[in-house]
């Protein structure tokens, strides 16, 4: 999802900010990978709903490891290819 926004603004034109968006969203959405803040919406909105989750199962068994496969992942895939495209691993 990062990678999304890094990739639209990189575009210069609406076409281009379309087509960077599209394929990291849709290659995520194809994995099945979570996002913590889509789930910070769904998995309350499910306990309104009358699903049989507590807030606290919620919090420990979803929104803690999804918020820190995130940031990982956002640090090392997005950080890395960036610096290997326009920065000092690249130069190598």
């Amino acid at each position: 999802v990062c990678m999304a926004v890094f990739l639209s603004e990189a575009a210069r034109d609406l076409g281009g900010k379309m087509v960077g968006i599209w394929f990291p969203i849709s290659a995520f959405v194809a994995m099945s990978m979570e996002h913590s803040v889509a789930n910070m919406f769904l998995l309350p909105a499910g306990i309104l709903a009358g699903a049989p989750v507590s807030a606290a199962k919620m919090v420990a068994k979803n929104w803690i490891p999804v918020a820190i496969g995130n940031a990982i992942a956002g640090v090392v895939c997005v950080a890395a290819s960036y610096s290997y495209a326009f920065g000092s691993l690249g130069r190598r």
